[in-house]
């Protein structure tokens, strides 16, 4: 199938799924660079900001912001360089540098919409992203399988020290229609069905901007999977009542972190869900979405 008819049949699909979640595709500039992002209609509820992991982008929230929809003032960022939004090849894209540029992003938008209080979500790397965003005045914090604390080895951080360049691993940059359903499996439970047509256009994407997205890669963690800054004092700081959600089966950082995260931060709650790997928002959205509910009011 032509590249430019899988792009429009993968760009209709992602229409249909942002209309079943209520939202709408805009987009900000900050110091230059356009950020897009996905905002709900309801203006009036409580504003909920959800920032996506490594490697990924805001569509991933999707199937959550859809279990949400009508109870959340939802805005769904892509982070710079990611998604949608504008590629700064010489921004050097660590965990503090990523959290200042947020902050800048947020800081303008909350002010042009006349928001005051928000709560604020992360997955994996975004978990991070956004604790380090400590000059926002946030209400609560929602972390989903978020990197910073390590406990115990995972297979995937067992298969990284076998290799000399962890950016060949499937699970982290895959290639091939294989390495990308593998990547899925490692990744979720219950692995999305997701046509050819959609997947033949993920991986066009990556391999045109693969050299970039290495070096985003790189910035962000070491050979072993692990974020390059050492970042664990942070839990401790956390004033914010925060909610924490695992995947008992996550491969990517084993839910003993989540305890330990759940230790360090004083008030926090912690939710672990059966059957759930890295992405829970995938796994289950719904479960999610109830205790995201019940955690925000």
């Amino acid at each position: 199938m032509p590249k430019q008819l899988n792009k429009w049949l993968y760009e209709k699909t992602r229409n249909i799924l942002r209309w079943q979640a209520k939202v709408t595709r805009k987009s900000i500039e900050v110091e230059g660079y356009n950020i897009a992002y996905l905002e709900s209609k309801n203006r009036n509820e409580k504003t909920l900001i959800l920032i996506h992991g490594l490697n990924d982008e805001k569509d991933a929230w999707l199937m959550m912001a859809s279990a949400l929809k009508d109870k959340y003032h939802l805005i769904l960022i892509d982070l710079l360089g990611c998604g949608e939004s504008d590629m700064a090849i010489d921004f050097e894209y660590t965990l503090h540098n990523q959290a200042d540029f947020l902050e800048k992003v947020i800081i303008k938008m909350t002010k042009e919409k006349g928001i005051d209080s928000f709560s604020l979500a992360g997955h994996s790397m975004g978990g991070l992203v956004v604790l380090l965003a400590d000059r926002l005045p946030i209400d609560k914090f929602i972390l989903i399988d978020t990197m910073g604390t390590h406990v115990k080895f995972t297979q995937l951080e067992i298969e990284a020290q076998k290799v000399d360049d962890i950016s060949q691993l499937p699970f982290l940059n895959p290639i091939t229609k294989k390495d990308f359903k593998e990547a899925m499996k490692m990744s979720m439970y219950k692995p999305l069905y997701m046509p050819n047509f959609m997947i033949a256009h993920i991986l066009a994407n990556k391999a045109s901007r693969l050299e970039f997205e290495i070096k985003k890669l790189f910035d962000v963690i070491d050979e072993n999977i692990r974020p390059r800054e050492n970042l664990e004092k942070e839990f401790s700081q956390i004033k914010q009542e925060t909610l924490i959600v695992w995947g008992k089966e996550d491969l990517s950082i084993d839910v003993s972190s989540a305890y330990k995260m759940h230790e360090l931060i004083e008030n926090s709650t912690l939710k672990v869900y059966k059957e759930c790997r890295h992405y829970p928002q995938v796994d289950e959205p719904k479960e999610l979405a109830a205790d995201i509910v019940a955690f925000l009011g």
